[in-house]
């Protein structure tokens, strides 16, 4: 039975093995896998693997620092001998400081695969189901100030003018402590099961169809240090920590936001309009370890293949499915250190001639838990408590028609709809006001006693729709080559108002208004409009036994016979681009207050029909709302105070209204083999990227409040068309 085992062991070299002995930055990478294929009959056969995927990055420093800091005698370190490995944070005004902080940062992924897929064949049906089980680890440093628990001292110069003075005399103007006791320990399991049918109802018709079943818990953290939000507790919210992890809460940070006296209870002063806000553990909550629940769900497939005509030239093809969008560890992380923050501040100051701290001493003589005034505690980042995993319906059709000459044309349109993304608000945005957000009462925000309190929302939609053609040509003649060209159209409102990058599971940037989502619908900025990609490999013919030079001595074939070329030709439009201003507060919400960039207002066309790098789009299109007579490149402030008083409204210009530089690039490589016998070659290359030196803009600038607005002040980077570059490289076969 052993024998019908196969094992793959795939080791990656650390990087330590190439750096020097001082701060190295290791990457290790080891996956096992193990697989049983066993045919129980001829018609039946089952396939069992067992995967280990082990990744270790980050950073790491020999340096002993924690003996090094026992050794300055600091008194008064909280949480020292500490499980990491570091350094004090010396800040110094003027000069550059000691930051070492945490010499050993490492990051380890863990995860452990069981998959197993059965298929089994009855007539016409060819039946397939089976079950994947994840179980997930991620380790990851946890931190909140820069030397933790080794302490942050600044030397402002508050006692002799000098900063330097102030260190070499041991008078910090103040001292930051923590006491991280574990790292982040974040654990789940995956759950995926499936079935599906391959029926073959007639020579000309297949039908497929399935069902799949996908079930993704939240992390747990095994160390305790998750908090999550609970915005359905009115004006006072609810906080929620892991079961038996009340000795890692913050009670400064609690006692801000008006915490009720005891943990778990729900009844205490009332402040600001808002009862006193419960903290709750989990079980308490009515939630999993998670902090946040997690869906379960079926999902159906179905397809077709059918050829019309019942021969081998046309085949018609289409397909509908629902697919579930895995979440991993980036949602988790979200919640990492947020009620756990417990920073304890020490202010020197001196009394009598004697300085409240002086090294060696590092605090005062009290507690160092500042509570900060109400309506200022910023909570970051929240997960919606009844979290759902986002989804995508899926749908295309596609016509395939062989045109011969072993060429062949594909016709699509594929399409999909996502739904319950992940957004970025602010749960505590005030409503539209004319009055300057700082002078608002706090109970006109939704949580009168929190300040800004960031989350991971789901409701968030994206809808795609692409019409694509496709032409391959298989091997023949010595020529290959496969061009498609996409006609396509995408839109989000998950992106934030600048949006730059495609969306992840954290979303794209902070939404800018929270009350307006379909506000910031707009084009998804990584998806052009048209894209035409070409790839060819052309084996030249010249050279013996080729169209030209077949009969030439095999000196002259060595050097200009059996050339291979190889090509990939990219053409696309540019991506959809949004000018924004920062720094005002237009809608009186405070969203620019807590710095999210602004839409302006759009008064004319912002396109030109022939941009120039010196100016790309028409940034007279765009003015600070409601400020007659604005000019491009001033600031745009109004909403915040002694810079005109709020509108009570944002701007009115809508995403992606300008249409970036667009990128013509071709790759290009010459290679060739020199056989020395029957067994040994050597193969020599030359490859090249933007090989014509193409220049490809980069994109202009888009804050309306820079004095270069409008303008290209670079090129593409190298992997989006750069500037040509080359290598050339020789091997040996055998």
């Amino acid at each position: 039975i052993f024998g019908r085992w196969t094992w793959k062991d795939i080791t990656a070299l650390s990087t330590n093995d190439l750096l020097i002995p001082s701060t190295t930055n290791p990457d290790n990478y080891r996956l096992l896998v193990l697989a049983y294929n066993y045919t129980i009959r001829p018609n039946l056969l089952n396939e069992l693997r067992f995967g280990i995927t082990r990744e270790d990055t980050g950073s790491t420093n020999p340096f002993d620092g924690t003996s090094f800091s026992s050794s300055l005698g600091l008194q008064g370190l909280i949480g020292l001998p500490a499980f990491f490995n570091g350094l004090p944070e010396i800040d110094i005004s003027n000069l550059t400081g000691l930051t070492a902080d945490r010499l050993q940062g490492i990051t380890h992924g863990r995860t452990y695969q069981v998959v197993d897929n059965v298929t089994w064949t009855l007539g016409k049906h060819s039946l397939k189901f089976g079950f994947d089980y994840r179980h997930i680890e991620a380790i990851d440093p946890l931190g909140f100030i820069g030397g933790d628990n080794y302490g942050n001292f600044n030397f402002s110069g508050q006692f002799t003018n000098a900063p330097f003075a102030d260190f070499l005399l041991g008078l910090p103007a103040n001292t930051g402590l923590d006491n991280v006791k574990q790292d982040n320990d974040g654990i789940t399991s995956h759950y995926n099961a499936y079935a599906q049918d391959s029926f073959r109802v007639s020579p000309s018709l297949t039908l497929e169809y399935g069902l799949r079943f996908e079930f993704h818990p939240g992390y747990t953290d095994a160390s305790g240090n998750i908090g999550n939000f609970n915005p359905n507790v009115a004006k006072s919210g609810a906080v929620i920590y892991p079961d038996g992890s009340a000795d890692l809460l913050a009670t400064g940070f609690l006692q801000s936001a008006n915490a009720c006296p005891q943990l778990g209870s729900t009844s205490g002063p009332s402040l600001n309009g808002a009862a006193c806000m419960p903290v709750l553990s989990a079980s308490q909550a009515g939630l999993p370890e998670s902090l946040r629940t997690a869906p379960r769900r079926f999902m159906p497939r179905f397809g077709f293949a059918w050829r019309p005509f019942n021969n081998n030239k046309t085949v018609l093809r289409g397909g509908y499915s629902f697919y579930n969008t895995e979440v991993l560890g980036s949602i988790y992380y979200a919640l990492t250190g947020t009620l756990q923050a417990a920073t304890f501040t020490y202010n020197n100051s001196i009394t009598n001639g004697v300085p409240a701290i002086q090294w060696p001493n590092v605090k005062t003589g009290g507690s160092g838990i500042s509570v900060p005034p109400a309506g200022t505690d910023y909570f970051g980042t929240a997960n919606q408590i009844d979290y759902k995993d986002p989804y995508s319906e899926q749908w295309n059709f596609s016509i395939d028609h062989d045109l011969g000459f072993n060429t062949g044309l594909r016709l699509s349109y594929i399409g999909m709809a996502t739904r319950d993304l992940v957004w970025a608000p602010n749960l505590n945005q005030s409503t539209y006001s004319t009055t300057y957000y700082v002078d608002q009462p706090l109970s006109s925000r939704p949580f009168p006693n929190w300040g800004t309190i960031n989350t991971r929302a789901n409701g968030a939609n994206a809808n795609y729709n692409a019409f694509q053609i496709e032409v391959n040509h298989r091997y023949k003649s010595g020529i290959t080559f496969n061009s498609a060209y996409t006609f396509a159209k995408a839109d989000a409102d998950n992106q934030g108002y600048t949006a730059d990058h495609f969306a992840d599971e954290n979303a794209g940037h902070r939404t800018m208004d929270a009350l307006d989502r379909a506000a910031e619908y707009g084009p998804v900025y990584g998806t052009r409009r048209n894209r035409w990609i070409t790839s060819a490999i052309y084996e030249l013919p010249v050279g013996r036994g080729r169209q030209f030079g077949s009969s030439m001595n095999r000196f002259a074939d060595a050097i200009v016979g059996g050339w291979q070329l190889s090509t990939i030709f990219l053409w696309q439009g540019g991506p959809s681009l949004t000018p924004y201003f920062d720094g005002g507060d237009p809608s009186g919400t405070g969203s620019g207050v807590i710095g999210r960039d602004q839409a302006p207002d759009v008064i004319g066309n912002p396109n030109l029909s022939n941009p120039t790098a010196a100016q790309w789009f028409n940034v007279g299109a765009y003015t600070c709302p409601a400020t007659p007579g604005w000019k491009p490149g001033t600031k745009c402030l109004i909403g915040t105070p002694g810079n005109g008083a709020p509108i009570g409204r944002f701007g009115d210009a809508g995403m992606g209204l300008v249409t970036g530089p667009g990128t013509v690039n071709l790759n290009a490589g010459l290679a060739k083999r020199f056989a020395l016998t029957e067994r040994v070659k050597i193969k020599v290359e030359g490859s090249f990227t933007n090989a014509l030196n193409h220049l490809n803009l980069a994109n202009p600038v888009l804050a309306i409040t820079s004095p270069s607005v409008g303008q290209i002040t670079s090129a593409r980077p190298a992997d989006f068309g750069g500037n040509r570059t080359g290598q050339v490289g020789a091997r040996v076969e055998f």
